[in-house]
């Protein structure tokens, strides 16, 4: 908790209910955060709390059909920022490898 608040991290602590901490396994949980410490997580994360069904993730106002075409202008100004927010998160979803915006949308409506 102190490296948390030295870091200046939000951390909330949430005990774990009986059945819950019945089930706890500590060891993998420290073989799940030694497998993953390093990798780029947070904002790169962010936009995928949405995109968790295949339709219906977005706000109203914002047409799904326009999302694609929206990455795609991002990656042709900056793809390095592509990359970063979206297309390296997809590509791992995907089980591809630097695919770019318009095959990692052809290779999600497989």
């Amino acid at each position: 908790m102190q490296f948390a608040r030295n870091a200046d991290f939000h951390v909330n602590w949430m005990p774990l209910n009986a059945e819950t901490r019945a089930k706890w396994n500590e060891t993998a949980a420290h073989e799940f955060f030694n497998k993953t410490v390093g990798l780029p997580y947070g904002y790169h994360n962010f936009l995928y709390g949405w995109i968790d069904t295949p339709n219906a993730n977005f706000p109203p106002l914002l047409a799904e059909k326009i999302v694609p075409i929206v990455f795609e202008i991002v990656e042709k100004i900056s793809p390095k920022s592509s990359d970063l927010i979206f297309s390296s998160g997809l590509n791992a979803r995907l089980g591809t490898k630097d695919l770019k915006i318009a095959e990692l949308a052809a290779k999600a409506a497989e």
